[in-house]
């Protein structure tokens, strides 16, 4: 969590000791950069994780990438998550939309890979 404001800091560690989540926040110039991984409640055969990676820049209008599962998968899709003027910004809103990735993985896969994954 590189050149993050304090308050910042602070707010993503509580967050990841209160959802049990990692999260990598990454204060670059260009593009900004958030990976988060959700473990999973049930083992699978496949990943022992949910993850994404949420990546926008201060000039795409709040646009953001997002990558599910970045480490085997180039599956993504964008959206507009209004205005992002700041780092900061952007930790709030990849932390609201991480809440609700969460609460979806706590009750398990909607779809599978195409293999038994349980």
């Amino acid at each position: 969590m590189l050149d993050m404001l304090n308050p910042t800091r602070d707010q993503v560690t509580k967050f990841q000791q209160e959802h049990e989540v990692s999260i990598d926040a990454q204060h670059l110039e260009t593009p900004l950069v958030i990976t988060v991984q959700i473990p999973k409640k049930q083992q699978t055969l496949h990943q022992t994780h949910y993850a994404r990676k949420f990546i926008t820049s201060r000039n795409e209008g709040g646009s953001v990438l997002i990558v599910v599962n970045p480490d085997v998968s180039n599956v993504h899709s964008v959206e507009n998550q209004g205005e992002i003027d700041t780092f900061e910004d952007f930790v709030e809103k990849t932390l609201a939309h991480t809440l609700e990735d969460k609460e979806e993985s706590d009750q398990g896969p909607k779809v599978c890979c195409g293999a038994s994954c349980s």
